[in-house]
């Protein structure tokens, strides 16, 4: 319970760091990467599509009523809850594809973001983002998987611990 609370604070961090710092970088296409998005799916690689798709939906709640906001109450709620819920389904699946799943779900949120605006109504949006700037933003989210992915399942796991073998002291000697 307490790595998930860890977790949670982290994602509040990333929408932080999100809104006043990332949002406002000079990056070529005006892209640049979702780092709420990434955390949700490392969270999900390491507990599953349940905790993932919770976590999502929270996350994407609290990301619904920061600002900038320019969609529909309860859309980035939506899509993080359905990235959290695939990618932990399909680490619960295919434990091994881990770096496959994590860069997979990084360069299909954006999709799934623009298909749910246009399930909501924002057909003209979804031209735009086809058009023109979904493709540079894919690549943000999956230049930027590795690290935060890799650094929320270490929040979520923790350290891991090796057995020493019992009666060594630290010079060797029993």
């Amino acid at each position: 319970m307490n790595r998930d609370m860890l977790a949670a604070g982290v994602l509040l961090l990333l929408m932080v760091v999100q809104v006043t710092f990332v949002n406002r970088l000079p990056l070529p296409g005006g892209a640049v990467p979702d780092l709420v998005m990434l955390g949700v799916v490392g969270y999900a690689l390491a507990r599953g599509a349940r905790e993932g798709a919770l976590m999502g939906f929270g996350a994407g709640l609290l990301g619904d009523i920061l600002p900038p906001v320019a969609h529909e109450m309860g859309q980035y709620a939506l899509v993080l809850c359905l990235l959290g819920f695939v990618t932990g389904r399909w680490a619960e699946s295919r434990p091994e594809a881990g770096l496959a799943a994590a860069l997979g779900c990084a360069a299909l949120g954006p999709a799934v973001a623009v298909v749910v605006g246009v399930v909501f109504g924002g057909a003209d949006a979804g031209v735009v983002a086809l058009a023109g700037s979904l493709p540079p933003v894919m690549l943000c989210n999956v230049l930027a998987a590795p690290v935060l992915v890799w650094t929320m399942t270490k929040v979520v796991h923790g350290r891991e611990r090796t057995a020493r073998p019992a009666g060594r002291l630290a010079g060797g000697r029993p």
